[in-house]
């Protein structure tokens, strides 16, 4: 081949290697630009990036590049169309990275940003969530800088996010800065004309903004209830034994007794629930006699506690105490005192004691019965006497433990006594059975009525007759109608009455 073939052979192949040399070239002016993209920190869970490639300062002059698009850790994917969106992104950080490949990876651009879906909110405590004071300190927590819109802030009643709904207001000069943009502090001032109530604090809707542009949002802690209660804290000490009305020295009493164990438990009913523990209130009761032990049950929120006697013995008459000033209720107040509670203990049974004035042998037809109770009783009438022989005349109460019983005799031997257990004293206790009661009657023939009325009429006519010779015969010898005194005339009636005395015993007899 000569020369000239030779020179166009080369001259054609260096005009068809020159586009190759100018791809690569291309590439390797190459660049890429992101043109849209979310902000630094978004409020959104998805984002839409737009980009552009540059080639030797052309748009889109790279024709034979290749795009890619990597999200995080992901995959990457084909990008070409110079435009790709991401839905469903997590809170957090994130990295968006675009490539372009050629013949050897020529250049990428990366952008970072932050998802925060999570609008702000802030929680509220207060020192004491009851109380009796006139205020209380709150305590504002943020979870985040919410400065958007101004911030948090307190300058005036009106004026202030933290919202009191209630018998109370903020004090705004007590305002305070914990840590900037998240913690505050702040006194709300609690009416002192109520008694007793409740406030709200709420937290203002909408009042700022995060980074990410959220806008605040109420959460559960973001109120708040204070009960305040300035009222007397009372207590009731309930026992369950039953009283009765019983007269001593002519007095009408109230008298509460028992026999029954179970009657010996008692409960303490607070009007306001008590910080107190069982042991605590057990500590402050003081028995006079027994000791005290605690009964578990259903406190009814801190303001029922229940106690029991034991250890008593057979008769005690008891004394409870109550120690008021070391029990706060649940708003702090001292819980006012109370009098003690006595009631009286007795378990053993009683005795009663028939018994009469008559003779055991006795012709009386009414025979009168006394029935002595070694204690007061309750609900004891003449249906409870056991009469054989005789039957009632006539009943009556001198006493609440003395009754007369007037029983007529209608055998020669009349029987009386009561039963065990038809009556109970104070205390519930049933009597014990009593002695057997038994008087002999005995009846006077009529012969015998007769000749002693006889006997009776002679002495008297004997008796009159002699004191009148007595009186004649003084008269006489007073006179002197006689010159000396006759034994007979002064002996004699004396004589004649102690004979018709005996004369009459003998008859009677």
């Amino acid at each position: 081949m000569g020369w000239p073939e030779l020179s166009w052979l080369f001259m054609l192949c260096w005009f068809l290697s020159f586009p190759c040399f100018r791809a690569l070239g291309d590439d390797a002016e190459a660049s890429v630009k992101i043109l849209k993209a979310p902000r630094a920190f978004s409020k959104l869970n998805m984002a839409t990036f737009e980009f552009q490639v540059l080639a030797g300062g052309n748009v889109n002059s790279c024709t034979n590049c290749s795009i890619s698009c990597k999200l995080d850790s992901g995959p990457e994917s084909d990008c070409g169309a110079s435009k790709i969106s991401y839905q469903g992104l997590q809170d957090g950080n994130h990295t968006f990275e675009v490539c372009i490949n050629g013949s050897q990876r020529v250049g990428c651009a990366t952008y970072t940003w932050t998802v925060d879906t999570i609008p702000p909110t802030a929680y509220i405590t207060a020192s004491k969530v009851f109380t009796n004071a006139l205020n209380v300190s709150v305590n504002i927590s943020f979870t985040e800088p919410c400065t958007g819109g101004g911030g948090f802030g307190c300058s005036s009643v009106n004026a202030c996010n933290l919202l009191v709904y209630g018998a109370g207001q903020v004090i705004p000069s007590s305002f305070t800065v914990l840590e900037p943009n998240l913690k505050y502090t702040i006194l709300v001032d609690l009416s002192p004309s109520v008694l007793y109530g409740r406030v709200i604090l709420v937290m203002d809707r909408n009042f700022c903004t995060d980074t990410a542009g959220n806008r605040f949002t109420r959460a559960a802690n973001s109120s708040f209830f204070v009960h305040f209660d300035r009222r007397n804290v009372f207590v009731d000490l309930r026992i369950h034994i039953p009283e009765k009305l019983l007269q001593l020295n002519n007095e009408i009493r109230t008298v509460t007794a028992t026999n029954n164990d179970d009657n010996l438990k008692f409960y303490m009913y607070f009007s306001e629930p008590i910080l107190n523990s069982s042991a605590e209130i057990l500590n402050s009761l003081n028995t006079s006699q027994g000791v005290l032990l605690p009964i578990s049950g259903e406190s009814l929120g801190n303001r029922k506690f229940g106690f029991q006697v034991a250890n008593l013995s057979s008769i005690a008459v008891v004394t409870i105490g109550f120690l008021s000033n070391s029990i706060i209720s649940r708003p702090g107040t001292s819980v006012s005192p109370i009098a003690p509670v006595t009631f009286l203990y007795d378990s053993q049974r009683f005795a009663v004691r028939l018994s009469t004035s008559s003779n055991i042998r006795t012709k009386e037809h009414s025979i009168p019965i006394s029935i002595k109770f070694m204690k007061p009783v309750f609900d004891f009438n003449s249906s409870f006497l056991s009469i054989s022989g005789g039957h009632l005349q006539g009943f009556h109460e001198i006493s609440r433990s003395k009754y007369i019983a007037e029983i007529k005799a209608d055998d020669d031997v009349l029987t009386v006594s009561i039963p065990q257990d038809v009556t109970g004293d104070v205390a519930g206790n049933k009597n014990l059975a009593s002695n057997i009661l038994q008087v002999r009657h005995y009846s006077v023939p009529t012969i015998s009525s007769v000749i002693s009325a006889f006997a009776t009429a002679c002495f008297l006519a004997t008796s009159l007759v002699a004191g009148l010779l007595t009186l004649s015969t003084a008269s006489l010898l007073s006179a002197g109608a006689f010159s000396r005194p006759s034994p007979l005339l002064t002996a004699e009636p004396t004589r004649n009455l102690f004979n018709c005395m005996a004369y009459s015993g003998f008859c009677t007899v």
